[in-house]
């Protein structure tokens, strides 16, 4: 018989990722969010407990964005149709490292699907884990 503890941990966990999933979904319309102007400058890297960190490419432009951070929320509440989701969006300076799928003009989706297709669990683990890494380091 399981411990109530241990049932309630694993139950947490999915809660977790079924979340982080609907709100990296939501982040993807970022320019339906900010404008197709601010989203040529800045890009939603993560969703981590309800905050969003966001990647912009200069302090103007991210102090421009930190003004309008409750319209940021509430069109990001209204998108994922949760209210609760998006507590809170963070905005720092730095590379854009993840952009849209076919935003490149050399990029389409059926590309990147195949590219994905070739990758194994253990480089696409890996290169998560080495963004992960980098993440903390940018903010460290």
């Amino acid at each position: 018989m399981r411990k109530l503890g241990n049932m309630l941990k694993d139950s947490l966990g999915r809660d977790s990722i079924l979340r982080t999933a609907r709100a990296q979904r939501t982040m993807r319309h970022w320019e339906e969010v900010v404008g197709e102007a601010m989203a040529k400058r800045s890009w939603p890297e993560r969703f981590e407990k309800g905050t969003v960190w966001v990647a912009v490419e200069g302090s103007a432009w991210a102090q421009e964005l930190r003004m309008n951070k409750e319209v940021i929320l509430a069109r990001l509440r209204a998108l994922s149709d949760d209210p609760t989701m998006f507590v809170d969006v963070r905005f720092g300076v730095r590379t854009i490292k993840s952009r849209p799928v076919g935003e490149s003009d050399d990029t389409t989706i059926s590309d990147f699907r195949e590219h994905l297709k070739s990758l194994s669990i253990q480089e696409i683990a890996a290169r998560r884990l080495s963004r992960w890494h980098s993440d903390e380091s940018d903010q460290g």
